[in-house]
């Protein structure tokens, strides 16, 4: 038989499981919160707690609880002891954890989803990073791979001089880079999206696709999607109270550190599913697919290197181990990026 890492984590669970004494041994039970709706980044984490449940006789059990958070409650949910679970975004707490941030880089993440999560899973047991999250009484748990930002909107874009001029929803770092070529950068929800890009104060909206633009309706008002400009990716994560963590019989722990994997690789399973729905939808709309030109793609990135080092030094001049972090980054990606 071929022993490959997932036959190493499926015979470690099996032994694991085994070492489980009589079920009415303390069963515990955390409160997981996730702002929002049910999505599908959040699938694989409901996944994961019934997998937790199974492989641990029922003594360990995650209770996922959607609600109406903000996006940016969750550190403070963890901290006060109100939940042991919750959804992470790292693009709310940029300035609270600005080492999670090195993935978020304008044109720096990886494009396959199965490398990003193994990216993901590395850099969330960095030294620096388990440091930066332990002050908030953060573990980073299990990642939510993204899949990168692309374009969508009323404005036909397909090469770098197309930005001139534009009004371009964007994340701020990316949107620097947009400017130097002429664009104008905006800020606004998805729902505000919406109605800007109907009433034509707003060209082109980026964010993960494809899903996150059917979410949104943003189709049913557009007429182009960009789909391989490929801006960059925001990391997100499933992040748990390190208290509680800590707290947890070490049986526990170490089944629910070999689930964490096989968590992260259902991401690829399910965006393959949604995403083919979803791009159906958007032909049957009729939107026109734009073919962006792989040269000027080449100098987005060029220029994006630069926005890189001042993420390095930003992070340095505060005391903090950018580069050790981005050079780590950088090199899982090249690593992994070769398997």
């Amino acid at each position: 038989m071929k022993i490959n890492a997932r036959t190493c984590a499926a015979v470690l669970v099996a032994a694991l499981v085994g070492a489980f004494g009589s079920p009415a041994a303390a069963q515990i039970t955390w409160k997981a919160s996730i702002w929002g709706e049910r999505r599908t980044s959040s699938e694989p984490i409901e996944w994961y707690a019934k997998q937790v449940a199974a492989k641990t006789g029922g003594q360990m059990k995650i209770q996922v609880v959607y609600g109406h958070d903000k996006g940016d409650a969750a550190a403070d949910q963890l901290k006060s002891g109100a939940a042991d679970g919750a959804y992470f975004c790292t693009s709310y707490y940029g300035d609270k954890m600005p080492l999670t941030t090195v993935i978020e880089l304008p044109m720096f993440a990886p494009e396959s989803i199965p490398v990003l999560g193994r990216v993901e899973l590395a850099l969330a047991d960095h030294p620096a990073i388990q440091e930066e999250l332990r002050k908030w009484n953060v573990k980073m748990l299990v990642p939510a791979p993204l899949p990168h930002h692309q374009l969508m909107g009323t404005r036909r874009i397909a090469r770098i001089d197309d930005l001139r001029g534009a009004k371009i929803r964007i994340s701020a770092e990316m949107g620097k880079i947009f400017e130097e070529f002429g664009a104008t950068t905006l800020h606004m929800s998805g729902p505000e999206a919406y109605g800007a890009l109907k009433g034509g104060t707003l060209d082109a909206y980026a964010t993960s696709y494809p899903v996150t633009f059917a979410s949104y309706k943003l189709h049913e008002v557009s007429k182009y999607v960009t789909d391989r400009i490929s801006l960059g990716a925001q990391l997100c994560y499933f992040g748990v109270s390190l208290k509680a963590w800590d707290a947890l019989p070490a049986k526990t722990r170490q089944v629910m550190q070999s689930l964490r994997q096989p968590a992260v690789e259902k991401y690829e399973e399910i965006y393959a599913r949604e995403d083919a729905a979803t791009i159906a939808a958007f032909k049957q709309r009729g939107l026109e697919f734009v073919p962006f030109s792989t040269t000027d793609r080449a100098r987005l990135v060029a220029k994006a290197i630069k926005y890189w080092q001042a993420w390095i030094d930003e992070r340095e001049k505060q005391g903090l181990k950018g580069r050790e972090v981005f050079e780590f980054t950088q090199a899982k990606i090249r690593e992994f990026g070769r398997k």
